[in-house]
């Protein structure tokens, strides 16, 4: 009989736990390749930090994003990031996206009522889209109309809870809330968690 030293035993045991653990998300990522979500960002003075991360999760797990805003060409961030606007948002086809993601920062507060925005997201939420909207973002979705009877969360001081509550959400304050095909999170700190979400809900 030949026996297996106990040092390849011990390290046998570690790979066969790394596989365990590892299959979920290979398997998340491979479900949510290929999916394309729209990224909509305001022309200057967005949050950094939440535009990164998200995409970052997102395109990890195999997922193309599409930036939109009020304007094509260059946006602004709040530290200087210069990023491509590649569609301006009475451009978009809803139906060509498999979610749509509202990035936050306070210039997003000066897209909170356009109309554009509202049909887009109104469209996504009729067809059964992923929504997703981080810091400040949340209240464009109150002023479109799609919070009614959600539970959602926003930055504390972005003021967005305001028209949250006005337009019939549940506010919380929570890091990342998800209700159904809405995914919502409070600020900067909660951007890799909310990327995550979307790549668990794209995975379905």
């Amino acid at each position: 009989m030949i026996h297996m030293p106990r040092i390849d035993a011990v390290k046998f045991v570690i790979l066969l736990l790394a596989l365990v653990l590892l299959v979920p998300t290979i398997s998340a990522q491979a479900s949510a390749q290929g999916k394309k979500v729209l990224l909509i960002l305001a022309k200057e003075d967005f949050e950094q930090s939440e535009y990164s991360n998200t995409r970052g999760a997102l395109e990890a797990a195999g997922v193309a994003c599409t930036i939109a805003s009020t304007k094509t060409g260059m946006l602004k961030g709040n530290k200087g990031l210069r990023i491509e606007s590649e569609l301006e948002l009475p451009q978009v086809r809803t139906a060509d996206f498999d979610g749509v993601v509202v990035i936050g920062g306070n210039g997003i507060k000066k897209v909170w009522k356009n109309e554009d925005a509202h049909r887009i997201l109104r469209e996504a939420q009729q067809q059964d889209k992923i929504i997703g909207a981080i810091c400040a973002a949340p209240g464009m979705l109150a002023y479109a109309g799609v919070l009614e009877g959600k539970t959602a969360t926003a930055h504390p001081k972005s003021g967005a809870n305001f028209p949250m509550k006005d337009h019939g959400c549940l506010y919380t304050n929570e890091k990342v809330v998800v209700d159904g095909n809405l995914v919502t999170a409070n600020g900067p700190q909660a951007a890799q968690d909310f990327g995550q979400a979307l790549v668990k809900l794209l995975d379905r």
